[in-house]
């Protein structure tokens, strides 16, 4: 059979390629699914009966009606994908099914291409062209035959020549056979913004994919075209962003738009020239057939209903295409301006002074052409539409038109004539409309936006402006925290997540001279999510130090806005250069100001930190203390949130000072009590969800109950990865399942959860957590004996007395005589019947048997009375190895014996190898 062609709706089957289309657009359907909607298109209308469509699908095979059930489900979501909503699949009862749509069949011929399959890239729609791209035919062919033949193609060409517009036509014909992707640089001014931008455009998770070299590596086995769009602000960064991309990425190809050549190895370059424009003595037909004045002609007619070339304009016609130099934006912005001032006016005055800037000014940049084109538009506008065009310039990323009537219009009464204003900028090419979420969004050009904000500064109502931006970004915030409860969190980042650039914009002038400082502090305050979930910890520091500088300058410390801020500044001092002495001051002061306002979240806030700061120094019986003083009376009137978060952090310093029994049964009550919603405001604390089961993961391994302390950590590790909270995930990873895995002997694993760790902490400049990354990694490579990494262990800071424990029950080895003399030292602890351990095998392995003798039988006695079963097994395999078999086996079988799990773990297969005749 030749290959057909099954169209209905925005939809084709090809079902001898084993494709289904949607616009053009491959949609991933299984090969049965594929067969199904084949046999139901061919009978389109009518019901085919289930026995028949298996007999179809599945031949000589029997087959559940669930199966069946299955696969109409998935086709039934590909259906719903389509623009037509008449297309669907009707089930019949005790019949089958029916294809309701219009169904033509035709031969596909020996043209139509195969559409390659990318499951996993899903880019953002291409930007409507509202327009149609007139006279740019062979430089859309060029550039689309450039594309198939080389990686690299730059549009080069002045500002307001129609670069994006001719990359997009190019695009839309790319797309019918491989990937395309549009990337806007217009608002970045870094790699690191570019990557974002990027990501965005992919449609890959906010703060995972956003670092250049995690984008790269997601695009290494990718095949599309990617285009880079405005970069000539960036030119030298952009320039080594797409050499990376061509070496390591072979099957992306890259389109850019720029004023500039990239000049990077194996550029081709598309010089776009302005529109041709006619000659003073062309013939009236010639003139009508010109590119420049077709697209002045549509435009105009588009703003001026009825407007044609003639015979009796067709020369002012061409005057006016000849002074404005064929430049398309200039062309659209004339034609905008016919109502208002008629051709007449645009051939004679305002034209000369476009004439000159265009003719008599080669020596300014080309962006003053553009600027004295938006002069002369701007001109040309209402006053209300000026300041509002002026307002609009405040706004760093897409709008949405409640949000520009709430920034520009003045009072309540003039928010009629604002939203009719925008709307007529929008029709005046002065505000670009592109399709959201949310229905349609509305953005300025780059260009324009620098102009708008000129003018906006000379009106003298700049401050206004911006004050009315700040006030919207906090409404922004405040709904934003109404959601965040409501809202999945991937929708959530979808509505707020390009807010940052504005929240940034607020902050600035709330904090700068002239501006509201108060409510600059209440935005540090409100963005909190998204500052972290953006990853952008460095820039929130500088931002949350400023608020408390601003405090003092005010003389309002001292109240709960900086318990607030002090927090935040504790959790990030926390993450980036460890609890150090500047952590120990906030933490301190939080507690100074909490006490004395009596607020009692922000004292068993200060208390937990300040607990956590001893813990990590070693100094576990002070770290208890201070957490049970967290504990708030049962009859006190506080919610049962903060009675949870203490009785967690109790639980887990109880665990460190060695009782452990009494920790472990805590665990299971607080974590059933626990809710996996994070409050919006509680963004800096740890989620109690992630950090309940990684403690509570890590006492079921040092017991020894190893089965359920894997099952735990791993769902827990899972579970947090979704959650756009990089403390908490850091800390699930470097204190419970990167020791745990080393704990059961599963290195690869325990590599695995390093490298994410590693990554979570590098994207979020996480200093402190890079370093216990660096640590593990280099721990699971020691014991799988593979060649040690270039940063080695010598070269990063000596750990904090906990971190240091902790590493040492993952490699005896590290064990030294610091270590040895703290742990005698020290009150008994989690891990002192471990550290015991290591220093007598070193004394053994030094020679001295009789003091590692003695030290096994400490460490055995205190793993025992601790109901540390994980420890005893170790310690009792260290002593045992000194004793004869029978004597051996007094300490092994019931030390085996506490333990859940069997030889899989090393522990557990070393002990029984001491002991050949124990049942397996």
């Amino acid at each position: 059979m030749s290959d057909r062609s099954i169209r209905f709706g925005s939809f084709e089957l090809r079902p001898e390629r084993g494709q289904l289309l949607n616009g053009g657009v491959r949609v991933g359907l299984g090969s049965r699914a594929l067969a199904i909607l084949t046999l139901l298109a061919e009978q389109a209308g009518e019901v085919v009966p289930v026995q028949e469509i298996t007999d179809r699908v599945w031949p000589n095979i029997f087959v559940q009606d669930n199966n069946l059930r299955v696969h109409i489900t998935a086709i039934r979501r590909a259906l719903r994908a389509g623009a037509d909503d008449d297309v669907e699949i009707v089930n019949v009862p005790g019949r089958g099914y029916r294809l309701s749509a219009d169904v033509t069949i035709e031969a596909a011929g020996e043209e139509a291409a195969d559409v390659p399959m990318y499951p996993e890239l899903h880019p953002l729609p291409l930007p409507v062209q509202i327009n149609r791209l007139i006279g740019r035919e062979a430089c859309v062919a060029e550039v689309v035959e450039s594309v198939a033949r080389h990686r690299l193609v730059t549009i080069v060409g002045s500002g307001g020549i129609g670069k994006t517009s001719v990359a997009l036509a190019a695009l839309t014909q790319l797309r019918a056979d491989t990937i395309v992707c549009f990337v806007d640089l217009t608002n970045c001014t870094s790699l690191a913004h570019v990557a974002t931008a990027t990501a965005a455009a992919l449609q890959s998770p906010m703060g995972r994919d956003t670092m250049p070299s995690v984008l790269v590596e997601r695009l290494r086995e990718a095949d599309l075209v990617l285009l880079l769009d405005n970069c000539e602000h960036l030119i030298d960064t952009v320039a080594r962003a797409a050499e990376a991309l061509l070496q390591s990425c072979p099957r992306v190809t890259l389109l850019a738009t720029s004023r500039e050549p990239l000049r990077v190895p194996g550029e081709v370059q598309v010089h776009l020239q302005p529109l041709p424009v006619p000659a003073a003595s062309d013939a009236v037909e010639s003139i009508v057939s010109n590119p420049s004045v077709a697209l002045f002609a549509e435009r105009a007619a588009a703003a001026a209903g009825g407007f044609v070339v003639a015979d009796k304009n067709a020369r002012q016609v061409a005057a006016v295409c000849r002074s404005l130099d064929g430049l398309p934006l200039a062309l659209e912005l004339a034609a905008a301006a016919i109502p208002m001032v008629g051709l007449k006016g645009l051939s004679s005055g305002l034209v000369g002074r476009l004439s000159l800037l265009a003719f008599g000014r080669r020596t300014l940049a080309r962006h003053e052409t553009i600027e004295a084109m938006l002069d002369w538009s701007f001109e040309l506008l209402a006053p209300d539409e000026r300041l509002v065009f002026g307002c609009l310039s405040l706004f760093r990323s897409t709008f949405e038109l409640t949000a520009a009537v709430q920034v520009a219009a003045p009072d309540a009464a003039a928010e009629a004539s604002t939203a009719q204003a925008v709307l007529q900028l929008a029709a005046k090419s002065l505000v670009f409309i592109e399709p959201s979420q949310q229905g349609v969004a509305y953005r300025l050009l780059e260009t324009t936006k620098a102009y708008a904000r000129r003018k906006l500064e000379g009106s003298g109502q700049a401050q206004i402006a911006a004050r009315r931006h700040a006030e919207w970004v906090g409404t922004l915030l405040d709904r934003a925290q109404a959601d965040w409860l409501r809202m999945e969190r991937t929708t959530w980042w979808e509505r707020y997540g390009t807010a940052i650039d504005d929240v940034r914009a607020a902050l600035v002038w709330s904090l700068g001279e002239g501006g509201d400082k108060q409510l600059g502090i209440r935005l540090i305050l409100a963005s909190a999510p998204l500052w972290l979930g953006m990853s952008q910890f460095a820039e929130y520091h500088r931002w949350l130090e400023q608020a408390i500088a601003t405090l003092d300058a005010l003389g309002q410390r001292g109240g709960a806005e900086e318990i607030q801020l002090q927090v935040g500044l504790c959790v990030l001092l926390f993450n980036a250069d460890r609890p150090g002495e500047r952590f120990v001051r906030a933490a301190t002061q939080v507690l100074r100001i909490a006490k004395k306002i009596g607020d009692p979240v922000a004292r068993a806030t200060a208390l937990w930190m300040l607990s956590g700061q001893r813990g990590i120094m070693g100094d576990h019986p002070a770290s208890l203390t201070l957490a049970q003083q967290m504990l708030v009376p049962e009859n006190a009137d506080v919610d049962r949130d903060l009675q949870h978060f203490a009785r967690r952090v109790i639980a887990m310093m109880t665990f460190r000072v060695g009782r452990l029994e009494e920790s472990a049964a805590m665990g299971p009550e607080l974590i059933s009590q626990c809710t996996d919603r994070t409050a919006y405001g509680a963004v800096l604390r740890y989620d109690h969800s992630t950090i309940l089961r990684g403690n509570h993961s890590v006492t079921l391994a040092v017991q020894g109950r190893l089965d359920s302390a894997r099952a735990t950590i791993m769902e827990a590790v899972i579970d947090a990865r979704r959650l756009r909270n990089p403390s908490s995930f850091c800390y699930l990873l470097s204190s419970a399942a990167c020791p745990i895995a080393l704990w059961l002997g599963d290195d690869e694993l325990a590599r695995h959860y390093a490298e994410l760790l590693g990554r979570a902490a590098d994207d979020n400049r996480f200093t402190y957590m890079a370093e216990l990354a660096a640590w593990f990694s280099r721990i699971a490579d020691l014991r799988m004996g593979k060649p040690p990494q270039p940063l080695a262990l010598d070269r990063l800071r000596p750990p904090l007395p906990h971190d240091k424990d902790v590493f040492i029950t993952c490699c005896a080895a590290l064990c030294d005589t610091e270590a040895a003399t703290r742990a005698e030292a020290c009150p008994t602890h989690w891990s002192t019947a471990e550290l015991l351990r290591a220093d007598g095998e070193n004394r053994l392995r030094a020679g001295d048997a009789a003091a590692g003798r003695l030290l096994f039988e400490r460490a055995l006695g205190i793993a025992e009375a601790q109901g540390a079963g994980l420890w005893a097994l170790r310690a009792a395999t260290s002593l045992a190895r000194l004793m004869a078999p029978e004597e051996a086996a007094r300490i092994l079988a019931p030390a085996l014996a506490r333990i859940e799990g069997d030889e899989h773990y090393p522990d557990v297969r070393a002990a029984r190898a001491l002991l050949p005749g124990l049942p397996r």
